[in-house]
């Protein structure tokens, strides 16, 4: 009976130390996504959501998005971070993410990024929302990536 009592209690024991790194891996991958943003280059970039499909055969789901950004800055951007939130037919929500654009838009121009995959979500997902959320100053001027 001790014994059993013993066990039951390193079982808990590990589950919640599990438990607590877990949490703690969350809390700072969520921090992670905007960090080194800058907030004035950012309030001066547009962001727009063009079109988006779901790619995938009802097991892997992908969604497949084309976005515009217009950067009204005077300097190039990169490192363009947006959230995704994916919804059901009713509008409940299912997936949320981050993802990164890789690639620079030059300073006071509009640049197409087609065909970002941008992570796995839910196989009933049928709508996406998009929020821009940091983008970082291009000290290189590089224009690679996008159309």
């Amino acid at each position: 009976m001790v014994a059993a009592r013993n066990r039951c209690s390193a079982q808990f024991m590990w589950t919640g130390v599990f438990a607590v790194c877990l949490l703690a891996t969350c809390l700072l991958s969520g921090c992670e996504a905007g960090a080194g943003g800058d907030a004035a280059l950012t309030s001066q970039t547009y962001f727009e959501l063009v079109d988006w499909h779901i790619s995938g055969f009802w097991v892997i789901n992908c969604p497949v998005a084309w976005v515009r950004i217009k950067n009204f800055n005077q300097v190039p951007i990169k490192d363009i971070t947006f959230q995704y939130n994916t919804y059901d037919w009713d509008g409940t929500p299912l997936d949320q993410g981050t993802y990164t654009i890789e690639g620079t838009v030059p300073a006071a121009s509009v640049k197409n990024f087609p065909e970002l995959y941008v992570g796995m979500v839910n196989l009933h997902s049928e709508k996406l929302s998009t929020k821009l959320l940091s983008v970082k100053a291009d000290s290189g001027g590089g224009g690679g990536g996008g159309h």
